[in-house]
């Protein structure tokens, strides 16, 4: 969401999507979201979502009250307030983490494991991780829609 004016966040706030939406998002956690990360930048608020699959989102998205969401941003669209959203969908993923940090993002929901410092593998482990996902969604095609 993005505030273009003073009028265009006063306008969001009375809609009470916000509060609505949390509530939406804590159940959608049984339909496929992984985390729900809120953040606030200079121009609004952000959500930064991880979902089990595309299927997965674009299901929950097309029905209540997302849709509700949608139809009221579109009917209000020019009076001070703006909205984007991006869509990422990646094979594989490698975070390293150094000693003392606390995981954040896809390690709260992904499998973990330990790396010996210096071993220099990282290209050697995105191979291995992105064949995995390959050959999994090949033999299995709704795999992950399933949440296997």
């Amino acid at each position: 969401m993005q505030f273009l004016s003073p009028e265009g966040q006063r306008l969001y706030e009375e809609a009470g999507i916000d509060t609505e939406m949390m509530q939406a998002l804590e159940k959608a956690r049984d339909e496929g979201l992984l985390l729900n990360r809120p953040l606030m930048s200079p121009e609004g608020p952000l959500l930064l979502q991880y979902w089990r699959s595309y299927d997965t989102l674009d299901r929950w998205a097309r029905r209540q009250p997302h849709s509700r969401w949608w139809r009221w941003l579109l009917e209000n669209i020019g009076k001070g307030i703006g909205f984007y959203h991006e869509i990422y969908q990646p094979r594989a993923a490698e975070a390293i983490y150094e000693h003392g940090t606390q995981p954040v993002g896809p390690a709260l929901f992904s499998s973990l494991q330990h790396v010996t410092g210096g071993e220099g593998h990282s290209q050697e482990r995105q191979r291995r991780f992105a064949a995995a996902s390959d050959a999994r969604v090949s033999a299995e095609p709704d795999a992950l829609d399933r949440g296997q």
